[in-house]
């Protein structure tokens, strides 16, 4: 019996319905499979791209130069969460600081990342545990190497408001990742101290941390010290004496045994370096510290204020801007050699300023025990600047020393020797409004001055990135352009290719 003509037509029809609905479900699975092996790919080797204008989702060439020599050993590096990595990236503010760790990973084949719950997995987190830091807690990230690591609170990847708020206003995870991988993988931590017991910078929260932190970050391990009772460290590095307001025990004190000038100046003596900040409200009330740094051609300036009505970031001229000497080539240019290459050059700030003088006719200066010291100006002020002595301002126009840094050169068994003792008249100069912002460059030339000091692996350049400006970095023209591409040509893409599957099905 033959077949109606309309029997063969359904037979083709449902044929060709079932080749396209077969083809139709075949390329949905395709496009599944594609998408979930995209994605996977995708978060493993970092592939989007960061359209934020502070760039907070992305790793800087800073940090990546920063870290280039982790390249070349073979030393690894874990990353460890102390929870489940669906915890982590379901928290607000861990997704921040997994997202470049993550990064880091992708970067970095000797780094690593796990994840382990501090309330599930204490045993494996003891050695992570000490004396002075009994617990892990479940927002601590650890940074480790070998038996080195570094416990990091959460909330120091962030920055907050130092006026009592405490809102979070920056994001340093790139920071303080790279100063903690630093820190694990160096052959040495060097000491940098901070004295006590004058009154100095060291227990406000917001300044002396701020200054603390940008020396943690640098490589640093901070210790506070009394000298009046205990010994410098002879693997110590760095002194540190910010804005005493009393002075230091010296030779005409009733006093036994060393004093604590006494214990500088053997630190000195043993290559150590020192850095003085003073406040010109104190300067003259430190009688033996100040005869000590005359010995190292620096002199202060009591009860006198810089002004410069024109080189200024406050109303009131005091906020002074210092200057590079860029036309002397001495220590300051090493200094911020780099800054200065910038095109645009950042504003290092010297608030409530006091001119600072050189002790000596000559730059140089032969010690009794023959070695040399050599005075130059780190920053000076413009010649617009003035002085303001009892409410009375100078109209001498000249040029004020703000920030000085003295170079010993001394051969011991025939080989060569420096250090260095460097002297601000301004402790505002490391204060937290200056050292956490991406707009002066103050916390850079300490970062510089440590470089200088010996401390070759200092993170120099990493700009924190601030939650104000978390926006898309794109014109009004190129988010139209997108928006055209989202809106328009991916459908009528999608149209096209439905319009010729249904012609060439039809004519087939």
């Amino acid at each position: 019996m033959k077949k109606s003509v309309s029997s063969i037509l359904r037979g083709k029809k449902l044929r060709y319905g079932g080749t396209a609905a077969a083809f139709t479900v075949a390329f949905v699975a395709l496009v599944i499979v594609a998408n979930v092996i995209f994605s996977a790919l995708a978060e493993k080797y970092r592939w989007y791209i960061d359209m934020t204008g502070e760039e907070i989702f992305s790793l800087s060439d800073a940090s990546k130069e920063a870290l280039e020599p982790l390249r070349e050993t073979d030393q690894e590096v874990m990353i460890t969460f102390c929870m489940d990595k669906d915890a982590v990236e379901g928290d607000r503010s861990m997704y921040y600081i997994h997202n470049t760790a993550l990064n880091l990973a992708a970067e970095f084949d000797n780094v690593e990342i796990e994840y382990r719950d501090a309330l599930r997995e204490n045993v494996y987190l003891d050695k992570f545990t000490s004396a002075m830091s009994p617990y892990v807690a479940t927002t601590n990230v650890i940074v480790s190497s070998g038996t080195e690591y570094r416990k990091l609170a959460y909330t120091k990847f962030f920055i907050s408001d130092t006026e009592g708020t405490g809102e979070v206003w920056a994001y340093q995870g790139e920071n303080t990742f790279v100063s903690a991988i630093l820190q694990v993988t160096a052959d040495e931590m060097p000491i940098a101290y901070f004295t006590t017991q004058h009154g100095e910078d060291t227990t406000t929260e917001a300044d002396a941390g701020a200054f603390k932190q940008t020396m943690e970050d640098a490589g640093y391990e901070v210790r506070d010290i009394d000298l009046s009772r205990e010994e410098i460290d002879p693997a110590a590095r760095v002194l540190i004496i910010n804005n005493p307001k009393t002075d230091f025990g010296g030779k005409d004190d009733e006093h036994v045994g060393k004093t604590e000038i006494d214990k500088i100046d053997e630190f000195l003596d043993g290559l150590g370096n020192l850095l003085v900040f003073v406040s010109p409200e104190y300067a003259g009330k430190l009688a033996n510290l100040e005869e000590f740094l005359e010995e190292w051609g620096v002199g202060f300036t009591p009860d006198v204020k810089v002004s410069d009505a024109e080189n200024t970031v406050s109303t009131d001229g005091y906020s002074v801007v210092g200057q590079y000497l860029t036309g002397e080539e001495n220590l300051s240019s090493s200094i911020y050699k780099e800054i200065t290459s910038m095109s645009s050059q950042p504003k290092a700030i010297f608030r409530n300023a006091m001119p600072l003088r050189h002790t000596w006719d000559t730059e140089t200066y032969m010690t009794p025990t023959l070695s040399t010291r050599t005075i130059c100006d780190v920053f000076r002020t413009s010649s617009s600047a003035r002085l303001n002595e009892d409410g009375k301002l100078s109209d001498d126009g000249a040029e004020y020393s703000l920030m000085t840094i003295t170079q010993e050169h001394k051969i011991k068994d025939n080989l060569d020797y420096n250090n260095y003792v460097i002297v601000a008249g301004a402790s505002d100069f490391v204060a937290s409004e200056y050292i956490f912002s991406n707009v002066f460059t103050n916390r850079s030339v300490i970062h510089s001055c440590l470089i200088t000091l010996g401390k070759k692996n200092v993170p120099t350049g990493i700009q924190y990135k601030v939650f104000e400006d978390y926006d898309l970095d794109m014109t009004t023209a190129q988010a139209d352009v997108w928006t055209r591409v989202l809106i328009l040509v991916m459908p009528t893409i999608t149209v096209v290719a439905c319009i010729v599957v249904t012609v060439r099905r039809k004519y087939r």
